[in-house]
């Protein structure tokens, strides 16, 4: 996840048909060194230098050998779609594909090939190093998508040079690892946005800027937008910047304390239906949701919404409700 205001960039994933290619894929590469590494377990397990069993027993040594890190190994994959550790299974199948590299290598000493030992040794390893390698990119993809690891990995290019933008761009990746930026435009941005709001004179134009940058009038979101560039605005300094706004009508609701006297809600529910608004109260809603007293705008915001107003009214109320009249908006029932 990624801090509050701060540009997010998800990963690419690939076509459904694509991921069962590399799936098949990985499935061939992992079991050819099993299969390889068997053959001499059998031949290591039935030669009188090695075990000497008999043929049928031979096989049982690969059962217990590379069979049991195959089955670890399955339970490995399975916990990794579960989103679980690995845990015991993860040092058998090492034990038991050391133990696989052993017995192929003293068998490979014996044989006049000359590669022998080393090769079936090594196929002994290369199953579980490559699983090990694949299952943890993928227990990385699951966990960005569960949102519990940042997905940050910019990468800046010639930035990094010294004459381009060096220090910016050292405050760029910090700012990506530290809020999980994963664009390295949006990383920049972010550090030239922390440098434009330390120039300004006071908090006041701060949390003006805040508003414009995120497009909306609502102090909560403009603060959260604020406090993720480092500056925290005081609930002093938000009452006077807004002290002008205009606020959303406020609704009775259903219940009524013993004396009789609606009980007030700061607003009406988010889930309010504008049509069951008298007209006046909708052009109120109107003008809070933009944060504006443009009587043009708020007739259109309706309008996009399927409430249809006079836009005289409009004008009217935002010129005795506005900034200009010094009224305070009176608390208005639902109807």
């Amino acid at each position: 996840m990624v801090a509050p205001g701060v540009p997010e960039g998800g990963g690419r994933s690939l076509p459904s048909w694509m991921l069962k290619v590399v799936a098949g894929a990985l499935a061939v590469v992992v079991v050819a060194p099993i299969v390889l590494s068997s053959s001499d377990l059998v031949r290591w397990a039935t030669d009188p230098l090695g075990l000497g069993l008999a043929p049928a027993w031979g096989w049982l040594v690969f059962v217990a050998l590379d069979a049991a890190a195959a089955t670890c190994v399955g339970m490995i994959v399975y916990s990794a779609f579960r989103g679980e550790g690995s845990g015991v299974f993860h040092a058998l199948t090492w034990a038991f594909a050391g133990g696989s590299a052993v017995a192929n290598y003293r068998h490979g000493m014996t044989t006049p090939a000359r590669d022998d030992a080393v090769f079936f040794a090594s196929m002994s390893l290369a199953g579980p190093l490559l699983l090990d390698a694949v299952l943890s990119r993928v227990r990385r993809w699951i966990r960005m998508d569960d949102g519990r690891q940042l997905v940050a990995r910019p990468r800046f290019g010639l930035r990094w040079l010294p004459g381009v933008a060096f220090r910016e761009t050292v405050r760029a990746w910090q700012a990506a690892l530290r809020y999980g930026i994963a664009r390295p435009a949006d990383a920049v941005a972010h550090v030239q946005e922390q440098a434009m709001l330390r120039q300004l004179p006071d908090d006041a134009d701060r949390l003006r800027y805040a508003f414009d940058a995120i497009g909306s009038p609502e102090p909560y979101a403009a603060r959260r937008w604020l406090t993720a560039r480092g500056v925290v605005i005081d609930q002093a300094t938000v009452d006077a910047v807004t002290a002008d706004r205009p606020r959303p009508p406020r609704a009775a609701a259903p219940a009524t304390p013993p004396a009789g006297i609606p009980m007030v809600l700061d607003a009406p529910p988010a889930e309010l239906d504008l049509s069951t608004l008298s007209k006046r109260d909708a052009i109120r809603m109107a003008f809070a949701s933009l944060g504006s007293w443009d009587a043009p705008a708020a007739v259109a915001w309706l309008a996009d919404r399927g409430v249809t107003v006079d836009r005289r009214e409009a004008y009217r109320i935002a010129r005795a409700e506005g900034p200009e009249s010094h009224l305070s908006l009176a608390a208005v029932g639902v109807r």
